[in-house]
């Protein structure tokens, strides 16, 4: 259970059921944490909340950004919240239409917790911003809630519920990509009429690679048969060979070995440089098929 203090806005951690819930309130709200979009929101909130116009129409009005799919509307009910709205995001997410019921009926372990933020955003006109993942979530995916409130009649508020389910695996994995030690590139393949493929759209390359291959510029429209090295090498009819998908089909060149790696739409290579006494003993690569 968590405890929301009265004293100035700050920040709490609760850990429940295996829930990890992370809570921001005011100013505390962590911009460097947040979307574009929760940014966007937050801004327009406390901009309109200034200026006397804070209206819940204004406030999720259309925008560049898709505010209304990815937000849920708590009317104040007593002690509690029935859902008034909830976007076709959250309940592809959640799997549940909640319109009409009340917060207390849920049977996420957290209701009561985000109950007492929530009255805590009523009760002082203050935004909170929740991170939170549970036993469902896949590695590397989170929640991000932005909970903000809006007076819609004298005695009753709408708490506004920006969530995104968001993912840091591409900034984790581009990392470790582009810094590995293997040069490694990856390129989507070119096919032809009959489906056969003939090249390779080169869409990551790390810094390994450039090094080995000596490559500076951008890889912006770049196929690997531009590649010096790749030039004059026929490989591509081994990548949908009946094997299964991610793969590894080892090959080689005169100045590498070459490790293919097929997934489902794009492929790997990871290049292993020759010494110069085995580029000399290096027969020419043929092309059948493995």
């Amino acid at each position: 259970m968590i405890f929301i203090p009265d004293g100035p806005p700050g920040r709490l951690i609760a850990v429940l059921y295996l829930m990890a819930l992370e809570i921001f309130t005011g100013p505390l709200i962590p911009r460097e944490l947040t979307t574009a979009a929760m940014e966007f929101l937050w801004a327009k909130w406390k901009t309109l909340y200034a200026t006397g116009d804070l209206t819940l129409q204004r406030l999720v009005e259309e925008s560049s950004y898709p505010l209304r799919t990815n937000c849920v509307y708590l009317l104040t009910t007593g002690d509690d919240f029935v859902y008034a709205y909830v976007g076709d995001a959250i309940q592809k997410a959640t799997g549940h239409n909640r319109a009409g019921t009340l917060l207390s009926q849920s049977n996420n372990p957290l209701s009561s917790e985000y109950a007492a933020v929530y009255r805590k955003v009523a009760d002082q006109m203050t935004p909170a911003c929740l991170r939170y993942t549970s036993p469902r979530s896949q590695n590397g995916k989170l929640w991000l809630r932005l909970a903000l409130p809006v007076r819609i009649a004298p005695n009753t508020m709408m708490i506004v519920v920006y969530s995104e389910f968001v993912s840091h695996h591409m900034e984790v994995y581009d990392h470790l990509f582009r810094t590995a030690p293997d040069a490694m590139v990856i390129a989507s393949p070119i096919v032809n009429d009959v489906g056969h493929t003939q090249d390779g759209w080169v869409v990551m390359m790390n810094d390994r690679a450039r090094e080995v291959l000596g490559f500076t510029s951008s890889i912006g429209n770049l196929r690997l048969s531009q590649i010096k090295q790749f030039a004059n090498i026929d490989f591509w009819g081994r990548l949908y060979a009946p094997r299964s998908t991610g793969a590894a089909c080892p090959t080689c060149t005169a100045d590498f070995d070459i490790e293919l790696m097929r997934f489902p739409h794009v492929f790997g290579l990871r290049l292993r440089p020759k010494t110069p006494a085995l580029r000399k003993e290096a027969a020419p690569m043929t092309s059948s098929p493995v």
